[in-house]
């Protein structure tokens, strides 16, 4: 059921250029400004996600030229991906400086095949990391850099990938998504993308008050609790594969103990109840200490209007479920998902939502961030809806597999519920999950997913 990710792979690549890819057409100079979702701190992070395809013996042509007149197509609508992040004249928010400067568009050749690297289904994040390129940040003393890059490497067997490293400031997985669809688009030979980009971030921007700053988890920061095994940096990631029989299963099980049959919970909302219990249990968590679950839920057709279908900027909120580990553990898998259930709703009360985005200007106001021992957090995203925006087909079928990769620093605090293979049949419909701990409560975490598969 689960697959350690393999580190010892001899992975050389031969990086063969590295150039910027400039938009087709002129595009407009000028300075952009983002959403107080955009601008949290936390999304500052570049994040890379990595796209595998096979070989196609019928198709002769050269992806790497195809992706990169796609890439210069697509900057001009588009363009703010070809600009330069920097800090605007309040020292804190970032702005979008928008000169066409283009994008890093690197290519690199890999003598290995990709069947040897499972297509990258066992690849350690670190190795894996090599397939993306790499952007250089100074966040103290020059935060000016671009927002996307791209590296194509092509494998031995014909197969390749495409990385893609992007900021979270300009754009959320479902932003990343709808990129990334575009860009096949015009590489499969569309004139336009399909979904016209629409920017309009004043549309999430939080009123400005003199209230004080709520620091998340602030008011529990001394409650929290924490692990026996941390800190460390021995730390292990598992890819655990779900099968879709096993999560109807589950879900039958939590109906049976439902006082009201006709509930239903989510594939999300189940999960997450199993998938967090097991980990408190790995981590050894101290009873009395607070463990906090984070959820992130979309808020695209909460506001009224609804935002359009071409926003491609972060559009979430973040709700979150506390529990003391005590009361995680003697709370049945129903009673948590309820929980799960019942704070996902309150991301779609506008006067939270209004609340949220003011606060989120508060605390960029005040630069307040959290300070505390982490343990007992734990955000679990869910890529199943928001990885594949579309067909992505633009010669060599489908990708076969869907890679985001976190920082090793932020890694043991974020779990991912992801599609699986495409190459393995019996997965349809499954889920796999993958996760990263210390190395002995790894071994815990995966005697506890195993039980709740045989549930």
């Amino acid at each position: 059921m689960s697959n350690q990710t393999t580190r010892n792979l001899p992975l050389l690549l031969e990086m063969k250029q590295t150039d910027l890819v400039t938009p087709s057409k002129h595009t407009p100079c000028e300075i952009l400004s983002l959403s107080t979702l955009d601008s949290d701190f936390l999304n500052e992070d570049m994040y890379a996600t990595i796209y595998v395809y096979k070989a196609n013996e019928h198709n002769k042509n050269d992806p790497v030229t195809l992706l990169r007149k796609a890439l210069s197509e697509l900057l001009v609508y588009y363009y703010p991906l070809s600009g330069k992040l920097v800090r605007g004249e309040s020292g804190r928010k970032p702005q979008l400086v928008c000169r066409g400067e283009g994008v890093p568009f690197a290519v690199a050749t890999a003598s290995l095949d990709l069947t040897s690297l499972d297509y990258l289904e066992k690849l350690d994040d670190e190795v894996a990391l090599r397939l993306v390129p790499e952007i250089d940040i100074d966040y103290d003393s020059d935060f000016c850099y671009h927002p996307l890059a791209l590296q194509v490497t092509k494998f031995a067997c014909g197969g390749f990938t495409i990385g893609t490293a992007l900021t979270h400031v300009v754009c959320d997985g479902f932003g990343v998504a709808q990129i990334i669809h575009a860009l096949t688009e015009l590489a499969a030979g569309k004139s336009e993308p399909s979904v016209v980009p629409v920017w309009q971030r004043e549309r999430l921007v939080g009123k400005i008050d003199n209230e004080p700053a709520k620091v998340p988890g602030g008011h529990i920061a001394t409650l929290l609790a924490t692990s026996p095994y941390m800190p460390t940096t021995d730390l292990v990631t598992e890819i655990i594969n779900i099968q879709a029989v096993n999560i109807k299963r589950l879900k039958d099980s939590l109906m049976r103990e439902c006082e009201f049959p006709e509930e239903c919970f989510t594939t999300y909302e189940v999960l997450s109840s199993c998938i967090w219990k097991a980990r408190s249990r790995a981590l050894k968590l101290n009873p009395d200490g607070v463990t906090v679950l984070a959820v992130a839920v979309g808020i695209r057709h909460v506001l009224d209007p609804p935002l359009p279908q071409g926003y491609y900027g972060n559009a979430y909120i973040d709700v979150y479920v506390e529990l003391t580990v005590r009361e995680l553990e003697e709370s049945s898998i129903s009673d948590i998902a309820k929980r799960v259930k019942k704070a996902k709703k309150t991301a779609y009360d506008k006067g939270y939502i209004e609340e949220e985005l003011s606060n989120g200007e508060r605390l960029m106001r005040n630069d307040a961030r959290f300070e505390g021992v982490s343990d007992g957090v734990f955000f679990l995203t869910d890529w199943r809806n928001i990885g594949w925006f579309g067909s992505m087909d633009f010669g060599w079928n489908e990708p076969v597999n869907l890679r985001p990769l976190i920082q090793r620093e932020s890694a043991m605090h974020i779990g991912m519920i992801l599609r699986p293979s495409k190459l393995d049949p019996s997965m349809e419909g499954g889920v796999k999950v993958v996760m990263t701990l210390p190395r002995d409560a790894m071994v815990k975490f995966k005697l506890n997913m195993d039980a709740m598969n045989k549930l």
